[in-house]
């Protein structure tokens, strides 16, 4: 009985082993193909994050303000790679740029529920943290938000609680080439 077990372990090792080669295998070939995205794929969030950006509008507070202990913003606009679909207040368009929206702080807490940011009373959408916890990020395709006089807001939740969200300290200001 032993060596059946013995035996069977090792045909299952001998398979794990041949899956992985092939998988291998395959991503190789698929490396190799030298093709790009097509113009419907998508773009990723970690993609845009990654892109360079034109500097739209930057505050330079430093005194932590409200119990998220917000300091600061900036907004970047993104140039696409590629002409992307996006649904923009329920309608569909095409669009070659995103917005960046970084709302910084002095630690922002880990935490189960993801963090929206707002401009005004929409909320443009789900941050992303940076790596040391004191930056908050998030994307949008809606240039229309963009507005001197705007309030940035920050939250954790959903984006319907309005209660719940730490007012930044400066409204948008954006630069005066941009406008």
């Amino acid at each position: 009985m032993k060596r059946r077990v013995q035996s069977y372990a090792g045909h299952g090792l001998a398979l794990l082993a041949l899956f992985c080669w092939l998988g291998m295998g395959a991503a190789f070939a698929q490396a190799q193909d030298g093709s790009s995205p097509s113009p419907s794929q998508e773009i990723s969030v970690s993609e845009l994050l990654k892109l360079p950006g034109k500097l739209l509008a930057e505050g330079n507070n430093t005194k932590p303000t409200g119990s998220l202990k917000l300091l600061s913003y900036r907004v970047e606009e993104v140039a696409l790679p590629h002409p992307t679909e996006v649904t923009i207040r329920g309608g569909k368009e095409q669009v070659t740029r995103a917005f960046r929206v970084n709302i910084t702080g002095k630690s922002f807490p880990v935490r189960a529920l993801p963090a929206v940011v707002w401009i005004d009373e929409v909320a443009v959408g789900y941050g992303v943290e940076s790596e040391d916890l004191d930056a908050v990020t998030a994307v949008t395709f809606d240039q229309a938000l963009f507005r001197d006089g705007a309030t940035l807001y920050l939250s954790y939740g959903d984006k319907k609680n309005k209660a719940e969200r730490t007012e930044l300290p400066e409204k948008l200001k954006l630069n005066k080439k941009q406008q």
